[in-house]
């Protein structure tokens, strides 16, 4: 392997730029800092094409437009490895959303690599390669980067567009290549990257036990704490922990008295801070109830539907497992349960599994299993254990069913 090209000037930069986007193709990642910031310290791009890589040092004075219209630019196709970080430093330069994206960890799933697989087995298992994962806790940000360092960065990337091919080839021979490419259209929805605000509150620990008044309270807070934690350039946690918020939303204290006796408040001592939050939680108050979120329910599954989420999820497990694909690719048992109350007229959205790649997959399996259209044969055990799923003809079709 030659040692890669260290880019530091931006001619050199737009030079690369201009023969990559010749190529039409390309593999990235990228290595940053954020443990002391609230955006990303961006502080090395590795770049290969073909056996051949670059690496783009961002610490120097450079502009990286020239790479980034790459990386949005839909003629162009973009290899990552668990790309979604990456994308997100792109979304936040540009304000643009990747195109064209090949995503080999979310395309190894589909062939019986597993999902989700780090790159050391991905390499190994596809061009029995090893690759040295020494330097995951470096100090990307110092200067020179050492021997070491450059070694870890080139082989983050040298591999993926081979890595890519053989994927390709593999999905292509086992009629995937359309579920692979809906599968990855992900990458260029906004909202991938940032969840609302209601559901990055129901992400915090105890934010389940709120009631309706809470969870609004709680949105707000959230909301509240990454505008003050971005104009800090803090990390969000470091300058106001989860569980603090939640409590907060749980009380709704109304009076600086109050906030400033709350034990584990490294704010309360913070006049502007406690002002702040005191306004906002009043103001949160006042919302009206037609306006509240519903409180998370605790659902008490009877036995039938605990069996049927069992008989479902082993199902779905013995399908991945013999036609290859990732079980992990389907979403956990959330999306049985969704299933399940779509069908009993529980739910009105249409259930992920009854949409694109997963309906044709999975989704219309489960359906022609539960309304007796399917069976579940078991052969050949101890020794060789097959489940063969037999479906009967159609004597009526319900109406949320896809010919």
């Amino acid at each position: 392997m030659r040692p890669p090209e260290i880019i530091t000037d931006q001619p050199t930069l737009e030079a690369h730029c201009s023969a990559w986007r010749a190529l039409g193709r390309f593999a990235f990642d990228t290595e940053f800092i954020r443990d002391d910031t609230f955006d990303a310290n961006l502080c090395l791009i590795q770049v290969s094409t073909d056996g051949e890589a670059a690496l783009v040092d961002t610490t120097a004075d450079l502009n990286l437009a020239p790479f980034w219209e790459l990386v949005i630019d839909p003629t162009v196709l973009t290899i990552v490895h668990a790309g979604k970080e990456d994308f997100e430093v792109c979304l936040k330069t540009t304000g643009e959303v990747p195109r064209n994206v090949y995503d080999v960890q979310v395309a190894a799933g589909f062939v019986g690599h597993g999902y989700p697989l780090n790159l050391v087995r991905l390499v190994d298992a596809l061009l029995q390669r090893r690759l040295s994962k020494g330097q995951t806790l470096t100090d990307w940000a110092r200067r020179p980067l050492t021997a070491a360092q450059i070694r870890y960065a080139v082989e983050d990337v040298i591999y993926l567009p081979t890595v890519q091919e053989r994927l390709a080839e593999q999905i292509e021979r086992a009629g995937r290549t359309a579920w692979v490419a809906e599968e990855f259209r992900c990458f260029e929805d906004r909202e991938f990257y940032r969840a609302p605000v209601e559901d990055r509150a129901m992400r915090l620990k105890g934010s389940k036990k709120l009631d309706g008044l809470g969870l609004v309270v709680l949105a707000r807070l959230v909301e509240w704490r990454e505008h003050w934690a971005k104009s800090r350039n803090r990390p969000i946690r470091a300058l106001m922990r989860d569980d603090i918020l939640v409590e907060l939303a749980r009380r709704r204290p109304q009076q600086a008295s109050e906030l400033e006796v709350m034990r584990g408040f490294p704010q309360a001592r913070n006049k502007a801070v406690v002002r702040e939050l005191v306004e906002l939680i009043v103001d949160a108050v006042r919302t009206p109830k037609s306006d509240w979120p519903q409180p998370y329910e605790q659902r008490e599954e009877t036995a039938l539907t605990a069996a049927l989420l069992d008989l479902l999820s082993a199902t779905t497990q013995a399908i991945c497992y013999g036609e290859r694909l990732s079980r992990a690719l389907l979403g956990g048992t959330q999306r049985l349960r969704e299933l399940l109350d779509f069908l009993a007229g529980v739910e009105k959205q249409q259930p992920e599994l009854l949409t694109g790649w997963r309906e044709v997959f999975i989704g219309r399996r489960l359906v022609g299993l539960l309304e007796g259209r399917s069976e579940i044969h078991v052969s050949g055990w101890p020794d060789s254990p097959q489940i063969a799923f037999v479906s009967h003809p159609v004597a009526k079709k319900r109406p949320h069913a896809t010919a």
